[in-house]
């Protein structure tokens, strides 16, 4: 075979008729199942991907948390683009991500949050870019996936289900829906395809097993303790909080939740003075006057 022709059957942008596109950088999603109809068995680095969502809440973010993990430890920065609600950095940390490299990212203006996502995916510094537009722009969609040629940052786009029937630039268009406690996911646009079928992914079981799967060697008591810790982790991953009881402005309070999850990573014990704790209204603990 001549040369010119293996390295054009080499290149992933072209399609041999295969079920799958090869895609040859991929960040492993953490779900056998999904990684299995993804193309490179992951979400894909250097192209854009769409999330359409029926409704907030149903796990959407949940499903993002293996491969925010692994960036997370890997050191990476990951960006939230105009999250609809506060992140509960607690929730976070219990879930493996480093809060301290969680940059939320709030703008008052439409185009400055298109123009902060643009920025974060050209200066290619994040590991994760997840971002959640008011409004879609057809033009201001096709520059973000111009921004994510040639780049290692995983780039989500949350978007309502409506556009589902509509064309995009993205290059892996999945649409979320619930479906009981399970998720539901119709993978519509892929390279090379689409699939035969939908995914139904019970993500609380997902992150169930993955904690366990962390302590494989746990025994008797370590392991009941960890599964209790597990069933209260279903509840703590990450996730947004629409209600604050505390009254302060929204970065003071993400402030206070980073002190708050430094404290859980260390796992501080009794106070050696002996003295009790008492707590304020918005959960974070204090020790009690001289």
């Amino acid at each position: 075979m001549k040369p010119a022709v293996a390295q054009l059957l080499h290149n992933p942008l072209l399609w041999l008729g295969r079920s799958k596109a090869r895609v040859e950088r991929t960040v492993a999603s953490g779900l056998a199942a999904l990684d299995e109809e993804l193309p490179g068995g992951g979400w894909p680095q250097g192209s854009l991907t769409e999330l359409l969502v029926d409704g907030e809440g149903i796990g959407e973010l949940r499903l993002l948390v293996p491969a925010l993990e692994r960036l997370s430890r890997a050191g990476a920065w990951i960006a939230l683009i105009a999250p609809p609600h506060l992140p509960y950095a607690p929730a976070f940390a219990r879930a493996g991500i480093e809060p301290g490299r969680v940059a939320v990212i709030q703008a008052d203006e439409e185009k400055d949050r298109w123009w902060a996502a643009e920025q974060v995916l050209r200066s290619d510094s994040a590991g994760a870019l997840i971002f959640w537009p008011q409004a879609i722009n057809d033009a201001r969609l096709r520059r973000l996936a111009v921004a994510t040629q040639d780049i290692a940052t995983l780039a989500f786009v949350f978007a309502r289900s409506e556009r589902v029937p509509l064309p995009s630039p993205a290059a892996l268009r999945i649409r979320l829906s619930a479906t009981g406690e399970k998720l539901r996911l119709d993978v519509f646009k892929r390279r090379g395809g689409v699939t035969t079928k939908p995914l139904l992914i019970d993500v609380a079981a997902m992150l169930e097993s993955r904690a366990e799967q962390d302590s494989p060697h746990a025994t008797g008591p370590i392991r009941s303790m960890a599964r209790r810790s597990t069933a209260s982790r279903r509840d703590a991953s990450p996730r947004f909080n629409r209600h604050y009881p505390c009254g302060m402005p929204p970065a003071r309070i993400w402030n206070r939740a980073l002190v708050r999850a430094d404290g859980l990573a260390r796992m501080p014990g009794p106070d050696p003075r002996g003295r009790p704790r008492r707590f304020h209204a918005c959960g974070y603990s204090v020790c009690s006057p001289d």
